[in-house]
C-alpha cells in the first residue's frame, strides 16, 4: 500500500511517536495532529498525516501524556488511574512473552506447518486492528486468506467450509405493504413468507467461506463473504458446507476490536510488516 511521500499513516504514526492507534485517533479528536489527506481503499477510508507535523509532535508528547494522565487522574481517581496504567504495562509485557513463546514453539515444525501458523497469528491480529475502525485493513485481510487457498489448501491444518445462510429477498411494493399492513419489519417479513415471484431473490448473499486453521492446541478461525473469495478456488473444487440459516441484512460480525495491551505489545504497523512481507516472499 504505496503511500505519497511526506505523508504517514496511522500505523507508522504509532511507530514514530510510540503509542497505539486509540491515542493517534485522540491526537486527531484534540487538535494535535491534522489529517492531511484520505486514501479511499477498497473497504475504507485510510488517513495519512503529514510526516512534518508528526515529527514536531513527538517532542510535544511527554507533556501530551501526562496531560491525560492527570486528567484520567481526576475522572477516576489518582490511585485507580495509576493501577489501571500499571496493569496495562504489565499486560503488555504479558502479551509480548506470549507472542515470542508461541513463535518460538514452531521452530520444530515443517517449513510449510510453520509458515501457515505464523501467517494465522499475524492475521488473527490484524483482524482485531480492522475491527477497531481501520476497516481498509480488510483489503489485505482478504490477500492473506487468498494465499492461505493458494498455498495452504491442500495441507490437514486448513479446512475451508462454506457457510450457506438464506436467501437475501428484497421485497417488492406490494409484499412492503402486506408488510406495513402486519406491522412487521420488511426483513421480518421476508424470512418468515419468502417474498412472491415478484420480489428481488440473491441465493447466496448471505453464503460465507469459514477458514479453519488448527494444529495441536493451535486454533485459528477467519470468514470472508462469498462474493469475494468464490474465484479463489478451482473450478470444481467441493467444499464441506454447513447451514447456518437466516442472516439478518447486515450480516454477521465477527472477532473484536484489539486492546491497548494488545497494541502496546504488537503495534500495527508490525502485524503489516509482516503479513505483507510474506505476500512478498511468495509472489
Amino acid at each position: 500500500m504505496p503511500v505519497p511521500e511526506g505523508l504517514l499513516t496511522t500505523a507508522q504514526v504509532c511507530r514514530e511517536l510510540g503509542i497505539t492507534p486509540n491515542r493517534v485517533q485522540r491526537l486527531t479528536r484534540e487538535g494535535y495532529l491534522e489529517i492531511s489527506a484520505v486514501k479511499t481503499l477498497k473497504y475504507g477510508e485510510e488517513y495519512l498525516y503529514k510526516s512534518a507535523q508528526v515529527s514536531i509532535l513527538r517532542q510535544q508528547m511527554p507533556r501530551i501524556l501526562s496531560k491525560w494522565a492527570t486528567e484520567e487522574n481526576m475522572r477516576l481517581g489518582a490511585r485507580k488511574a495509576g493501577l489501571n496504567r500499571a496493569v496495562e504495562a504489565v499486560n503488555a509485557v504479558e502479551v509480548r512473552k506470549r507472542s515470542s513463546l508461541f513463535l518460538t514453539s514452531l521452530e520444530h515444525l515443517s517449513e510449510e506447518t510453520a509458515g501457515l501458523l505464523k501467517c494465522s497469528y499475524y492475521l488473527f491480529h490484524l483482524n482485531h486492528y480492522a475491527k477497531s475502525g481501520h476497516p481498509y485493513l480488510y483489503e489485505l485481510k482478504e490477500k492473506i486468506l487468498r494465499h492461505l487457498v493458494k498455498r495452504y489448501i491442500d495441507t490437514p491444518y486448513l479446512q475451508v467450509i462454506l457457510v450457506q445462510g438464506q436467501q437475501k429477498v428484497d421485497l417488492c411494493q406490494a409484499c412492503r405493504t402486506r408488510a406495513n399492513k402486519l406491522n412487521v419489519s420488511y426483513g421480518e417479513y421476508a424470512k418468515s413468507y419468502g417474498g412472491c415471484p415478484r420480489c428481488k431473490k440473491q441465493s447466496s448473499y448471505y453464503d460465507l467461506f469459514e477458514f479453519n486453521i488448527q494444529y495441536e492446541d493451535h486454533r485459528f478461525s477467519f470468514h470472508t463473504p462469498y462474493s469475494v473469495g468464490r474465484k479463489w478456488f478451482d473450478r470444481g473444487k467441493e467444499l464441506p458446507r454447513q447451514y447456518r440459516g437466516h442472516r439478518q441484512e447486515q450480516g454477521l460480525t465477527f472477532g473484536r476490536p484489539v486492546t491497548e495491551r494488545e497494541a502496546l505489545a504488537l503495534p500495527m504497523d508490525e502485524i503489516i510488516d509482516k503479513l505483507e512481507k510474506i505476500l512478498d516472499k511468495f509472489s
